[in-house]
């Protein structure tokens, strides 16, 4: 199924062309050309427009036409990296398929985020979006004997993991020799207040004659906005998620709007809308319109977005580039209301298993962990590893 795309007018391409200025935005505005959208387009070199491509993860995405409208040996480069995530994303299909049964035998019904199944809700293709790895989500109460059944699969914990889990620590990495790694999470994100009780809103998709469980898109949507603000939107895969989920024509709009207003992530969904409008000229529905908050963190958020779009930037290097106090307090003002601001702060001062492997305290000193926790932020800052 193709995904319907809200092709500009060229006045409104124009204008996209001038706010999506920059380094990076010839390569940006080709993407989105070649994914459909009436951008204009320049050719750039064609190493570093697949290794954009690449980046965002979007190759699944390329429009047959566009592609084929380019020249030959731009054509035949593009179409390799379509080649490459399609078997990438069969890869992360069959490695599903074999988790929720193995889960299954056992009587565990993991929740799959992202990855295949999202491919198939938003797109309805599952050569349409790749990846690297399979998340899932359990119950913690269903760990022990799910870490049972990963390590009969031939799974083991990543290095630098660790279980059990600082409280911190909403996910433990597994990795196989020949299967896709393995992120299983006991809650949907790293802040510990948003998105409760996911089970709630779910849906059962066909992936390949398997019954996967994921999320229903009124509740998938604030938690892809959630989870694109942790990363400061920084790649276009994920804005693609939430547009092809947002013109679904099933969709209940107003169930979304409570969601969002429920979950949270109103000033993200602001933040979110305004980039969708952006790029993709998203007409926004008005019970969309009417939860949103404007405010001057998520403007600030928009920019901040658009240049790690276009400079295809990794956490590290925004993090960097923002400074630590900027990014926790531009992440503090993104919250809805007081409690969740604090609870926020109080989740950026909580340890991780990174911060009690660079540095393991006695019991009876672990409330010095905040302070090496702020430590090793600072550290990011300065562009070291953390």
């Amino acid at each position: 199924m193709a995904l319907p795309h809200a092709h500009l007018t060229a006045s409104a391409a124009g204008q996209n062309a001038d706010d999506i200025h920059g380094d990076g935005a010839e390569l940006l505005l080709a993407t989105l050309f070649l994914m459909g959208f009436e951008q204009p387009f320049t050719a750039p070199a064609v190493p570093a427009l697949c290794q954009f491509i690449r980046h965002h993860g979007v190759a699944g995405l390329l429009q047959s036409d566009r592609v084929q409208s380019v020249p030959p040996v731009c054509m035949a480069a593009l179409n390799v990296e379509r080649q490459r995530i399609a078997i990438r994303a069969l890869a992360l299909g069959a490695g599903l398929k074999r988790l929720v049964a193995a889960f299954a035998a056992r009587g565990l019904q993991p929740l799959a985020l992202k990855g295949p199944a999202l491919a198939v809700q938003a797109y309805g293709n599952l050569g349409a979006r790749g990846g690297v790895d399979l998340d899932v989500l359990l119950p913690a109460e269903q760990w022990p004997e799910a870490l049972g059944v990963l390590r009969d699969m031939g799974y083991h914990m990543a290095p630098g993991q660790q279980w059990p889990l600082p409280d911190a620590t909403h996910e433990l990495v597994l990795v196989h020799e020949q299967q896709p790694r393995i992120e299983l999470h006991r809650r949907l994100l790293r802040h510990q207040h948003l998105l409760h009780a996911p089970q709630r809103l779910t849906q059962v998709l066909d992936l390949q004659g398997t019954d996967v469980t994921c999320l229903a898109p009124a509740y998938a949507l604030p938690y892809l906005l959630a989870h694109a603000n942790q990363h400061c939107f920084r790649r276009l895969i994920w804005l693609m998620d939430i547009y092809a989920l947002l013109l679904r024509a099933d969709l209940d709009l107003e169930l979304l709007a409570s969601q969002v207003k429920r979950s949270g992530t109103c000033a993200m969904l602001d933040t979110c809308l305004s980039l969708l409008t952006l790029l993709f000229d998203l007409q926004v529905p008005a019970p969309l319109q009417q939860v949103r908050r404007p405010c001057r963190a998520s403007r600030e958020m928009v920019e901040l977005a658009l240049e790690a779009l276009r400079r295809s930037l990794s956490d590290d290097q925004v993090a960097t580039a923002q400074g630590l106090f900027k990014r926790v307090s531009l992440d503090i003002a993104l919250q809805d209301t007081l409690p969740a601001r604090w609870q926020a702060l109080s989740g950026w001062l909580s340890p991780t298993a990174k911060d009690q492997q660079w540095l393991a305290l006695p019991r009876g000193l672990s409330f010095f962990y905040p302070f090496v926790r702020l430590f090793r932020l600072a550290l990011r800052r300065r562009g070291h590893e953390v």
